[in-house]
């Protein structure tokens, strides 16, 4: 083979070996922490997970001004645990917590929300106000 055909097989073999690099390896490798999130999430009990969240200072505030709230668990494919905490406060009005953990990367994602008895509307209180709003204990209005 003369080399003036080696040089563009060369050159197509790099740019195939850089496509591969560059665009399919960041798909494998989601594919791979995805997998292996989902598999923590299986195989972690939800106790340990609450256990988990006490420890974010907005999560034990919460738990330990609502004794009686009750908490939902789910994911997401992306790898977050997700609980919901829940609870009534005295005029009936619905507080909750959203807290997301990534169980690869550990950041967290907090949000805080009411339902009034007078309304359906639910306020989302973003992550940097949420812990002045459970200390406020009521839902204003914006």
């Amino acid at each position: 083979m003369k080399i003036r055909y080696k040089i563009p097989i060369i050159v197509g073999i790099s740019i195939l070996i850089g496509f591969v690099a560059i665009v399919m390896a960041p798909i494998f490798l989601m594919i791979g922490s995805n997998a292996l999130a989902g598999f923590i999430m299986s195989n972690t009990s939800d106790e340990i997970f609450e256990e988990d969240f006490a420890k974010i200072p907005e999560v034990k505030f919460f738990i330990e001004k609502y004794p009686n709230h009750s908490t939902s668990h789910s994911g997401d494919f992306l790898g977050w645990k997700v609980i919901f905490y829940d609870s009534r406060t005295h005029d009936q009005n619905a507080i909750s917590l959203h807290v997301k953990k990534s169980v690869l990367h550990q950041g967290v994602k907090i949000s805080a929300g009411c339902n009034t008895s007078d309304s359906s509307i639910a306020f989302d209180i973003p992550q940097e106000q949420v812990m002045d709003y459970l200390k406020n204990d009521r839902c204003s209005k914006r």
